[in-house]
């Protein structure tokens, strides 16, 4: 097959947009949720050792409510921000097509022709109905895997396999 061709969104949006993002920032890269919750966590074990009188619990209440805020309130803030002042053409509808020399995305509604090429993708992920190409931390294409036509969903998963640089580029799924 020479090229996969079929109509979606450039970027996943709504729920969709913020269980990616989640995944992303906590789970994908671990570092920001280890260096979040370490400092509650160590509470516990000093409770547990018996070190706790009044000082201690004002700064065991701020180590429980700053991974709190981080992840209920700060995240929230800023997933909802980015959906709201993001650039309009990564919601509008387009076309992409999967070709030899990369994935070409086409934005009629905004006259935008994007190109991606397959050497510039370090890690690639199928997670949540989505393929997501990364070039080094950024992730540049999300590929919903939904919108591909049901008889083309296995050749895509193995086109893009077939044309990426397996010794630069980790696949993942």
């Amino acid at each position: 097959m020479d090229y996969i061709k079929y109509k979606t969104t450039l970027k996943a949006s709504g729920d969709e947009y913020k269980k990616i993002v989640f995944w992303n920032r906590f789970v994908r890269n671990p570092v920001e949720t280890i260096l979040t919750w370490t400092p509650a966590a160590i509470t516990i074990v000093l409770i547990v050792l018996g070190f706790l009188n009044t000082y201690l619990a004002v700064i065991y209440a701020a180590c429980w409510a700053y991974p709190i805020y981080i992840f209920f309130f700060q995240f929230k803030s800023s997933v909802n921000y980015h959906l709201k002042n993001r650039e309009a053409s990564e919601s509008a509808p387009c076309t992409i097509t999967l070709m030899d020399s990369g994935i070409l995305a086409e934005i009629p509604d905004y006259d935008k022709t994007l190109n991606y090429e397959w050497d510039s993708f370090t890690t690639i992920y199928k997670k949540f109905g989505y393929y997501m190409l990364f070039e080094n931390s950024k992730m540049t294409v999300m590929l919903r895997e939904a919108d591909i036509p049901e008889n083309q969903r296995n050749a895509a998963s193995d086109f893009i396999k077939s044309h990426v640089d397996m010794n630069k580029c980790k696949v993942l799924f």
